[in-house]
């Protein structure tokens, strides 16, 4: 009896676990272009002032370039036509033992339109335990960019990968 309720009462508190996370992935307009890598398109990323967004401009600018965009960070007050893709975005950070993502908005504009949102609070719980500080800042940002961006990371080449077939060698000339 005692274990079956120390097993409910785990269940109940891991299942409390609450973290709000919501995305709407970038909108590309044409079936076809959405599969496409972006092959080097300009993306530009506006961080509101006076929020974390610069603290983690590296692991953003990482994150794009991962997708195959060229980065560019854009002063607060820019246009979001002014590149080809555009996202604003507003980030905090929060120590508790270590630094971590509190709350994340990225919207993404494509040509000046709103093309997809991302939303994420780790403080935004309904009672439970609470795990979200222990996820790195950088994986939490990749995780939100791959959910806005889905199927733009490039495909990898296999030419000069490890364990690929090399050409056939010549046979060794006796000396």
């Amino acid at each position: 009896m005692k274990k079956a309720l120390l097993a409910a009462s785990l269940g109940l508190l891991v299942t409390g676990c609450a973290t709000y996370q919501a995305v709407v992935p970038v909108d590309r307009g044409d079936r076809i272009a959405s599969m496409q890598p972006a092959d080097g398109t300009l993306f530009c990323v506006i961080a509101n002032p006076g929020s974390g967004g610069n603290a983690y401009a590296e692991y953003i600018r990482d994150s794009v370039q991962q997708r195959g965009f060229e980065f560019k960070m854009l002063s607060p007050g820019s246009s979001v036509a002014s590149c080809p893709y555009t996202a604003t975005v507003y980030m905090q950070r929060q120590t508790y033992w270590r630094d971590f993502l509190s709350t994340a908005e990225i919207i993404v504009y494509i040509n000046g339109e709103r093309a997809g949102k991302a939303n994420y609070d780790a403080l935004r719980s309904a009672g439970g335990l609470n795990l979200s500080n222990l996820v790195p800042p950088e994986m939490k940002i990749d995780e939100l960019f791959e959910q806005l961006l889905p199927g733009m990371r490039p495909k990898p080449s296999t030419a000069g990968t490890p364990g690929a077939p090399g050409a056939p060698q010549s046979p060794a000339t006796p000396a």
